[in-house]
C-alpha cells in the first residue's frame, strides 16, 4: 500500500464538486494542462487527481492583492441621450 504522504486521488466528479463546476469544466482544464492528473488502469484508465496538485491549481488562480471586498460603485455621467 501506498503510504508516502497520504495523498489523496479524487475522481473527476470529486473534483467538479469541490470547485463547484461541471465535470465537462474539470476535464478542459485537465486537457489544457492546468490540473496534473494521473491515469489509472488499462487503455485509456480512470483519471485520478492529487488533492495537493488540485490545491496548486486553485492556489494558481488567486489573483495577488484580491480582497473580497467590492469596489464602490463608479459615479454615473450625463445621459447623454436623453434630452433635459
Amino acid at each position: 500500500m501506498i503510504e508516502k504522504g497520504r495523498n489523496v486521488m479524487l475522481t473527476v466528479r470529486e473534483v467538479a464538486e469541490s470547485l463547484r463546476v461541471s465535470p465537462t469544466c474539470v476535464y478542459q482544464l485537465i486537457e489544457k494542462g492546468k490540473i496534473a492528473c494521473h491515469r489509472i488502469g488499462l487503455g485509456r484508465g480512470a483519471i485520478r487527481v492529487c488533492e495537493s496538485d488540485l490545491a496548486g491549481y486553485v492556489e494558481s488562480c488567486r489573483k495577488p492583492g484580491n480582497k473580497t471586498a467590492m469596489r464602490p460603485p463608479r459615479p454615473r455621467g450625463r445621459l447623454r441621450h436623453l434630452k433635459q
